[in-house]
């Protein structure tokens, strides 16, 4: 099975609960004295009292790394070569799903540890073993695995749902809703695929994933909008961050993408005004319908998704994105799909260039 090479599934450690930022100090002691901690200046004044704290009381000495910018060949090298005149074990990130990816990937050049304490659950970056690499102007560059799984994740419950916009879980909502039926497409139609029982297993948990949205997820958006910790925000929270990471983690990482992973990689690249002012899992969203359809799936499950997706607000026509929909932009962004994806069979092309009229609004 993946011919020999590792299987990594999990986290070492996931801890969710109220207050778990303030843990960090006692999770770090584990791996090392010595720690680089990267932030952006959000995730920072969010979480960074509890994490300082939490790591001087338990005698971890750290330097502490301003992040911003993308997951690159420049951000993790400067961690990298921070760590390296500090001398530190470990490496713990604090933020969002670029800064994720950036710690994840110096500590693996490191061959160090890496502690992972998200201010969002807009992506399952802080529990996959995939990072997802940018050049420094935002085009997405290729993916990267790791060759250690995230030593600890550390899940505030009380900061994401309280400190947090509720915009944030919407849009981890609508990307880990993408991942079932790209997930199908990439069984059925992308060359290559080893269909084991792990694929399988990840196309099983990310409709698990989908009906548990479909359940709960917009109460918990408008619980989180108010400020509300309740049972439901946190299952919400975990479908994000942990099982849709370990869906990531079965089906390859980046093989489960496709249509609608495709269209944000697509904006990416061609429209950066557009991808500055959104979220992954909001471009995401837009072609959601567009692989539901390809896939072949019924006219009313389709229906269903849209109305699920409006309704916890993420965007489903090319307007809402800020692209004019127009035949020259769709073109464009075929092609980078069809490329980037490996669809080059005619038929399927026509397939997907169809039911991109849905989202052209």
């Amino acid at each position: 099975m993946r011919d020999g090479a590792q299987i990594i599934l999990g986290a070492g450690r996931y801890i969710q609960t109220p207050g778990a930022a303030a843990l960090t100090g006692r999770e770090a002691k584990f791996f090392a004295d010595r720690a680089i901690v990267a932030a952006g200046a959000t995730a920072w004044q969010i979480a960074g009292q509890q994490v300082e704290e939490s790591l001087r009381a338990n005698g971890v000495d750290f330097l502490f790394h301003p992040f911003s910018g993308f997951c690159s060949e420049t951000t993790v090298g400067a961690i990298v070569r921070d760590a390296e005149s500090f001398g530190a074990r470990l490496i713990i990130g604090v933020g969002g799903g670029k800064c994720m990816d950036t710690v994840k990937l110096a500590a693996d050049r490191l061959g160090v540890r890496v502690i992972t304490v998200p201010t969002s659950a807009a992506t399952c970056a802080c529990y996959a073993t995939v990072c997802i690499k940018y050049d420094d102007t935002g085009t997405p560059d290729c993916n990267e695995y790791c060759r250690q799984p995230v030593a600890a994740v550390l899940v505030d419950t009380d900061l994401l749902a309280r400190r947090c916009p509720a915009r944030m879980l919407a849009a981890g909502v609508a990307d880990a809703m993408a991942k079932y039926p790209e997930i199908d497409f990439s069984i059925r139609f992308v060359k290559g695929w080893d269909i084991t029982i792990m694929p399988v297993s990840a196309l099983q948990v990310a409709k698990s994933n989908t009906d548990k949205y479909f359940a709960d997820a917009a109460n918990a958006v408008l619980q989180v909008a108010d400020g509300t910790l309740t049972p439901v925000v946190d299952d919400i929270i975990f479908t994000n961050l942990a099982l849709t990471g370990l869906t990531s983690q079965l089906s390859s990482g980046s093989k489960q993408l496709a249509v609608a992973h495709g269209l944000y990689d697509a904006v990416s690249k061609l429209f950066k005004p557009q991808r500055a002012r959104l979220l992954h899992g909001e471009i995401v969203s837009c072609g959601i319908p567009v692989q539901l359809a390809v896939n072949g799936y019924s006219e009313e499950y389709i229906e269903k998704n849209v109305r699920f997706l409006e309704l916890i607000g993420t965007p489903m026509q090319f307007s809402q994105l800020g692209i004019e929909p127009t035949e020259e932009n769709l073109e464009q962004i075929l092609a980078f799909i069809f490329d980037n994806v490996g669809i080059d069979e005619p038929a399927l092309q026509e397939k997907i260039r169809k039911n991109f009229a849905r989202v052209m609004k």
